[in-house]
């Protein structure tokens, strides 16, 4: 029973860390930024106004902006009763016990780190921190998602076959799809800032004014739909039907990724589609965290 609430508990916790990041994503495409002037508070109040103040504060920009902060809280909330679950009934479990508490130190480093964001009027370097902190922080509520399922379910994983290639491409796609994102991530600022400075540049002309690193953005896209297609392929006949199904969500994923990227280059396309194409990034790092502890063999004993 502890067990499988501590599971419950962590599957939450795991899905708030993934709407968090798409609220964040919608804040991000509606330039709602800057929607609360200020942190903690939102203009004058606690919450946002619900007609426009005399400091002038856009209405709708201002509760996206404060959603994404509520969401926070509530994620923040739900790692707060996982850790207590941890402390309770995996005291002597170090690896559990140790990824919960790391998982609340990440969430209120992240809070913090979104009010300096604010701070600092949207600082594109404090914001690609703030996108590596909310992937760690995905990483490691995924790992604590799969090692409390493996509590439950151990006889589903005896008898794997251990595979140290596999197991370490799955260690380097994470690390690739990690940077792929922060690439991603600069190249949108890089176009908001120099799209501020000249309003008049093309679409195309604003991708030629950037440094040559976004050739590199499209070079590692292509470098992880080879690598997925490897892990695919080393996946197709493992016993474990969870392990062959990431595999080809992975694969998938990224194809789709792929896809999303070249029509955002060539074609004016809504800005949701920024957001999906980011989020939908950010699925593979939990994913691989996932898989790869997955294949790994602990309990083939």
């Amino acid at each position: 029973m502890k067990k499988q609430l501590f599971f419950q508990s962590a599957v939450v916790s795991t899905i708030l860390s993934y709407f968090l990041i798409f609220v964040g994503g919608l804040v991000r495409v509606s330039g709602a930024g800057m929607g609360c002037p200020n942190w903690p508070k939102c203009g004058d109040g606690w919450m946002p106004p619900t007609n426009i103040d005399i400091n002038q504060i856009n209405t709708t920009l201002a509760w996206i902006e404060f959603t994404n902060r509520m969401f926070g809280v509530i994620l923040g909330i739900s790692i707060i009763i996982l850790n207590v679950l941890a402390v309770f009934y995996f005291r002597k479990n170090y690896n559990l016990l140790f990824a919960s508490i790391l998982s609340l130190i990440f969430v209120i480093v992240n809070g913090v780190l979104g009010g300096v964001l604010v701070w600092f009027e949207l600082n594109p370097y404090i914001k690609t921190v703030h996108m590596l902190f909310a992937l760690i922080l995905v990483s490691i509520l995924s790992y604590i998602c799969i090692k409390s399922y493996k509590m439950i379910n151990t006889t589903l994983f005896k008898g794997l076959k251990k595979n140290p290639i596999l197991s370490k491409s799955l260690i380097v796609f994470w690390i690739l799809i990690v940077v792929e994102i922060l690439l991603g991530t600069g190249i949108r600022t890089n176009l908001e800032l120099v799209s501020i400075e000249n309003p008049l540049l093309s679409k195309g002309e604003l991708l030629n004014a950037l440094d040559s690193y976004k050739y590199f953005h499209s070079f590692l896209g292509f470098t992880l739909f080879f690598l997925s297609a490897y892990i695919y392929s080393k996946l197709r006949t493992n016993k474990l039907y969870i392990a062959r199904f990431l595999g080809i969500f992975i694969l998938g994923m990224i194809v789709v990724q792929i896809f999303l990227g070249e029509m955002m280059i060539f074609f004016e396309l809504p800005q949701l589609t920024r957001l999906f194409h980011t989020w939908g990034s950010s699925w593979l790092v939990g994913v691989v965290i996932i898989l790869y502890n997955c294949i790994s063999n602990e309990y083939d004993k």
